[in-house]
């Protein structure tokens, strides 16, 4: 009888373990962070250097290597997630700073037929 009763404690035991272990879950959290800046203030010289420029922007945007991601694991207790995403805005000032040779505000033709060239090589 008291064999019976050990393994009556120790089947008791065991599946009360189980079931915590299935019952206790999992706190998750995941977010997604899209960080964006003001756009640069830039004129252009003509309608012809705004055109050149806003085409090989839409068509190849400077990539900026700057997405983070950040974990925090405990197993079967807790999770968190963040990643960080740089906005439209901070491709558009890359490319301002790229395309604008002279960083005098004003973009010409000349400049963004260069900074066209440049894109196509890549």
């Amino acid at each position: 009888m008291s064999l019976m009763k050990e393994l009556n404690g120790w089947a008791m035991r065991l599946f009360a373990g189980a079931s915590l272990v299935i019952v206790a879950g999992c706190v998750s959290y995941e977010r997604t962070v899209y960080e964006d800046v003001p756009r640069s203030r830039v004129e252009f010289e003509n309608d012809r250097a705004a055109r050149v420029f806003y085409e090989t922007l839409s068509k190849a945007p400077p990539r900026r290597q700057s997405e983070t991601k950040t974990e925090i694991d405990i197993p079967i207790v807790f999770e968190h997630k963040r990643r960080v995403v740089p906005g439209q805005s901070v491709a558009f000032n890359d490319a301002v700073v790229i395309c604008d040779t002279n960083q005098d505000g004003k973009i010409t033709e000349l400049e963004a037929q260069i900074f066209a060239d440049s894109r196509s090589k890549r």
